[in-house]
């Protein structure tokens, strides 16, 4: 069975991306090994430099590299997406939307139409949908929703926004890197509470734009700043910092580089440590579950801790935040497009403080992922049956 993956990247530094790529392939090849299916993959990305590994398959994983301004590309698209039978596109997990800008939209959405001409079966994963503000955006989103085989969404606000666009069902569900593998790191005995943190280089940056592209209603450099000071003060706290997008080469310092954000923290309070030079997901999920409390603006990182077991503390730029958690019940959400910024620095130490409770709460929802995410299974199996 030929499968082609949109929108799914190995190797971007953008250990986010990566999480949700590693998991489905995971999914992917557990279905199909059930079903007694081998598997060819196609992944179409923009970083292509090594051949991506899962761990526990031996799915031979072809590269193609995204280069839209080549004919050369388009061509080997189409060629691929003609002798596919299935092809899954996640769109990064909530690039589906013109928030990150128009072009960024047109581009993914080219793509998107070159699966649907195609004769495979075109299968939107769980993933954000919207906003769509543009007019001409949500009409193209519209005809790409309304053709493609199976739509699932990943929160209730996404379904219901797919829904009322395409006027077609939408299936809920939730993130499929909730199932990534990981072993936990052993950081070694301590009395004080460990709380990793991932301040985002994008927000630290003011978004793409550079000029609050999200619109925050806080100062997220100031409560950044506030944050660590407050930890920094309080000797029952060891912290990490914890970057999830970016390299640590200090001679690639890149727009929204997490670890480049980090050093200047750790400038200023250099008894927190970094987390960096890690290469791939499972690893870093391993360092996120051997955490008490994490505080996190990226939404695989948070994440990646929650379904680790820690306390966790999404910092929301964007509605996928409260549609993803609070699909699960989960209310422990710093709304950073609502709050001023003392009163997101407030509310983050007093669920600091709280990090029981938050542990408690984590653990009660990730039953419910559990059974989300056998929807998403139950999905994968029956479109595997058509194929037969």
């Amino acid at each position: 069975m030929k499968i082609v993956l949109l929108g799914l990247e190995f190797f971007i530094n953008n250990l986010g991306c990566e999480a949700l790529s590693y998991s489905f392939v995971s999914e992917l090849y557990k279905t199909a090994f059930e079903r007694g299916k081998q598997l060819e993959l196609t992944t179409v990305v923009f970083a292509d430099q090594k051949t991506p590994y899962i761990p526990g398959t031996d799915i031979p994983i072809k590269c193609l590299r995204i280069r839209y301004k080549s004919p050369s590309f388009w061509k080997n698209l189409r060629k691929e997406m003609k002798s596919a039978d299935l092809i899954v596109d996640f769109t990064m997990g909530d690039s589906f939307s013109d928030i990150y800008g128009i072009k960024r939209f047109v581009l993914d959405a080219l793509v998107k139409t070159a699966a649907v001409r195609a004769k495979a079966l075109y299968f939107l994963g769980p993933q954000t949908y919207g906003p769509y503000q543009n007019r001409f955006v949500r009409n193209w989103a519209r005809w790409i929703l309304k053709n493609a085989y199976a739509v699932y969404a990943r929160d209730e606000q996404s379904r219901k926004v797919a829904g009322e666009l395409s006027g077609r069902e939408v299936i809920l569900t939730t993130d499929v890197a909730f199932a990534l593998p990981y072993e936990k790191q052993e950081l070694g005995a301590t009395d004080r509470v460990r709380v990793g943190f991932n301040p985002s280089g994008l927000l630290w940056a003011g978004g793409y734009t550079h000029d609050n592209q999200f619109g925050l209603t806080i100062d997220y450099r100031q409560y950044c700043w506030e944050v660590c000071r407050w930890l920094s003060g309080n000797p029952n706290y060891e912290v990490f910092l914890i970057p999830h997008v970016g390299t640590s080469d200090k001679n690639r310092v890149e727009a929204e580089n997490d670890c480049e954000v980090c050093r200047l923290i750790q400038e200023k309070y250099p008894e927190m440590k970094i987390l960096d030079g890690i290469d791939n997901p499972m690893e870093i999920k391993g360092y996120l579950a051997a955490m008490d409390v994490f505080i996190g603006a990226r939404m695989h990182a948070t994440i990646g801790a929650f379904s680790g077991g820690a306390a966790t503390i999404p910092v929301s730029y964007s509605r996928k935040f409260e549609g993803l958690y609070g699909s699960l019940g989960y209310d422990y959400v710093i709304h950073a497009l609502q709050y001023s910024t003392q009163e997101a620095v407030n509310k983050t130490i007093k669920y600091i403080e709280d990090y029981r409770e938050l542990q408690v709460a984590a653990a009660e929802s990730m039953k419910l992922v559990e059974k989300k995410q056998e929807v998403f299974r139950e999905g994968l199996k029956e479109c595997m049956a058509k194929l037969s």
